[in-house]
């Protein structure tokens, strides 16, 4: 799978990068190489694991991809890349995920956290003109010109800005580049302490103008009114106050803000999910101030993509949280006295571990369908630039239904793992791969095999299935259990694909039940024809 990169998206202010299904990168701008730190063609071919902190690896797994393949896209999705050097770049990302030449790839547009917050209004325009070009091809690149042209700008601050997956990091970020950027006196990001009833809580980053003092701690553990304002916070309302002489407040609020002292503010919510998290307060201390639409507006978006990062990060220490109970849980089997690796070499076994997990049949204990479909499009795609041959075998066995009905579905499931497991052992070419199809129905996939030796590997499974000596009373081609199989050979070619080699090999199957079973069957496939030839 190859792709050109258009020029003015590979010089834009935002990153762009492509990969496909299995997480090979196929496209990446200049811009994302800079700021990854990677020279050109670097990242190309590489797994997207490569770019990404463990963190990020398997919220990737477990929630993006899924939601990717479910959806078609995602939109303002946070996560960390890694660069070159080592350092965790936090990012917001849209995809979308298209089909071109019958496979599918994922288009994404990455922006820094940190620029969106600063130039919030520009970033939100050329995202919107970035997803229209992924979606409307010719005409949105007339919309990404004209977008990128009102950002450029912004690049060479974007070079120099410093991200960490932290949140006190990215509070602190927030809270400087919001106040120089209203030119408020007092901006701060306050917490709600858990249980308090939104009553109490503290400000965990506040940036402050000269002459203007930070809030203690104490001036808050008095009373925070929570219950006049908590439903109110709850919907997602903000308090917009001009002169705060000229209202009519609660008698303990007005007390409360001439402690800082406040004479105007502007409050946003900050909600984790459906939960009020805290509040992003924007505060002028020497005189009434009258907030723009534009302003109000911005400060909105600006506690959305700050409730994101709350999410997330929430998110991810739940993920750590389990991952760390896994580890314990692992350490307590092993010999009292192995000490703990370095906690990211645990968290890249614990995460080999999940991946063998979802590619293992349950039943069998060989490879799954999932596992199957994987390593049949990577040894496709590896043996097409190789131009070397791939085998595969299907089978079932024969008159398995009457097996159940015969002797019953635990004695069927106790027949089908010996099955697997005596197929496992005669295959045993260091890239074969033996997988539970679906139902009685098995897969052998043989890369570098030509038709002889695939044969030869039929034969062998024939004769150790033979050698097991199940009993099949109800069988109309023997009184032991036997299969019937068919047999595909190509060299992958363009006009081809991993489906035509199943559809062949199913071709093979289908011919060895026609001529009476416990037989294997060679479908053989030509430019006009497929036919199929005894094994």
């Amino acid at each position: 799978m190859t792709y050109q990169i258009d020029d003015l998206l590979n010089t834009s202010p935002c990153g762009f990068l492509s990969f496909a299904d299995d997480g090979t990168i196929v496209i990446v701008n200049a811009t994302l190489l800079q700021l990854l730190g990677h020279e050109t063609d670097e990242l190309r071919e590489q797994k997207m694991e490569f770019i990404l902190p463990i963190g990020s690896r398997i919220f990737f797994q477990t929630h993006f991809f899924p939601l990717l393949k479910l959806h078609g896209k995602v939109e303002e999705i946070y996560f960390s890349l890694r660069s070159k050097q080592g350092i965790d770049i936090p990012m917001l990302i849209n995809a979308v995920r298209r089909e071109k030449g019958g496979k599918f790839v994922t288009d994404c547009i990455l922006i820094c956290i940190r620029q969106r917050i600063l130039y919030e209004g520009e970033i939100i325009k050329a995202k919107k003109a970035a997803e229209a070009a992924i979606l409307a091809q010719k005409q949105a690149e007339i919309a990404l010109r004209q977008q990128y042209d009102k950002a450029i700008l912004l690049q060479e601050i974007t070079h120099h800005i410093r991200q960490s997956l932290d949140l006190s990091t990215i509070f602190e970020m927030a809270s400087q580049e919001i106040r120089l950027f209203l030119d408020a006196e007092r901006v701060g990001i306050f917490k709600f302490y858990p249980d308090s009833n939104f009553e109490y809580g503290e400000f965990v980053s506040e940036s402050v103008g000269e002459g203007c003092n930070l809030v203690s701690i104490n001036q808050l553990n008095d009373h925070f009114c929570g219950e006049l304002y908590r439903d109110s916070y709850q919907e997602g309302r903000m308090q917009v106050v001009e002169d705060i002489n000229k209202i009519d407040l609660q008698h303990c609020y007005r007390a409360l803000w001439k402690q800082f002292p406040v004479l105007a503010n502007l409050v946003v919510p900050l909600l984790n999910g459906q939960d009020l998290w805290g509040l992003l307060c924007i505060h002028q201390c020497s005189a009434p101030r009258q907030w723009e639409e534009c302003e109000i507006d911005l400060v909105k978006q600006i506690a959305n993509q700050l409730a994101i990062a709350i999410k997330q990060a929430d998110i991810f220490q739940k993920l750590q949280k389990e991952l760390v109970e896994r580890q314990q849980a692992q350490a307590r089997l092993r010999v009292i006295n192995q000490q703990l690796a370095l906690s990211n070499e645990e968290l890249a076994r614990a995460t080999h571990l999940l991946e063998q997990v979802v590619n293992i049949d349950g039943l069998t204990q060989i490879a799954n369908r999932r596992c199957f479909n994987d390593r049949l499009e990577h040894e496709w795609q590896r043996l097409y630039r190789e131009q070397k041959p791939i085998s595969l075998l299907l089978f079932d066995v024969d008159y398995f239904k009457r097996y159940n009905d015969c002797y019953g579905h635990q004695m069927g499931d106790d027949c089908l793992f010996k099955l697997a497991q005596t197929v496992q052992k005669v295959v045993y070419g260091s890239a074969d791969l033996v997988a539970r199809y679906g139902g009685e129905e098995f897969a052998i996939i043989l890369p570098n095999t030509d038709l002889e030796g695939a044969s030869a590997v039929a034969q062998r499974i024939h004769a150790a299935i033979q050698a097991l000596n199940i009993p099949h009373k109800t069988s109309d081609v023997s009184d032991v259990v036997t299969i019937s199989m068919g047999i595909a050979n190509l060299i992958p070619i363009s006009e081809l694909s991993p489906a035509d080699l199943i559809a062949i090999a199913d071709r093979g199957l289908y011919g060895a039940k026609q001529q009476g079973r416990n037989q294997s069957r060679i479908c053989e496939y030509s430019a006009n024809s497929i036919f199929g030839t005894d094994a």
